[in-house]
């Protein structure tokens, strides 16, 4: 077990969250430079991290999501990096004169996620206890029936017994 707080992690994750904001603003303006996204990568993994030890300290699952988006933008801007494929297979890249949209809209999205994090730390749940993820509805309610197919060489009675089919 490690002996960081849930203060430091905190600190870490608001100061790993500017930091990749940064590092997306840098890749904006020139998507090649390889120390800029080497931060953009670092920073948002650190992030992961940080999101994972919340939703243990806390017990909060919110944690996990805001993590795993993370994991998602870090998947997404290598291939913003390397161009959108073209129909033959090969990759178009942006002019270095142009500025990239997506590291925009990224670097927006985690400002805006660290407004969230300062909420998330701060508001009231409403919720005593453990904070954990709605499951989806179970597509049979218990105590329902269980549908049974005949099998071969079976009869089914009214009463939804199964008989050999030899008895009658």
């Amino acid at each position: 077990m490690s002996d960081l707080t849930e203060a430091e992690v905190i600190d870490r994750l608001k100061q790993s969250l500017r930091e990749a904001g940064e590092a997306s603003l840098a890749l904006a303006g020139h998507p090649y430079k390889g120390v800029a996204y080497r931060a953009l990568r670092d920073n948002l993994l650190l992030v992961e991290g940080c999101c994972r030890q919340l939703c243990y300290m806390r017990e909060d699952y919110r944690w996990i999501t805001l993590g795993g988006k993370m994991g998602e933008a870090h998947r997404r801007s290598l291939n913003w990096i390397r161009g959108r494929k073209r129909d033959d297979g090969s990759r178009a890249k942006l002019s270095a004169s142009e500025r990239h949209p997506l590291f925009d809209a990224l670097a927006q999205n985690l400002a805006f996620m660290l407004a969230s994090v300062d909420m998330m730390l701060t508001k009231r749940t409403g919720v005593v206890g453990k904070l954990l993820p709605t499951l989806p509805a179970a597509e049979r309610k218990v105590g329902a029936p269980v549908p049974v197919s005949v099998p071969k060489g079976m009869t089914k009675t009214k009463g939804g017994l199964l008989l050999p089919g030899t008895v009658h």
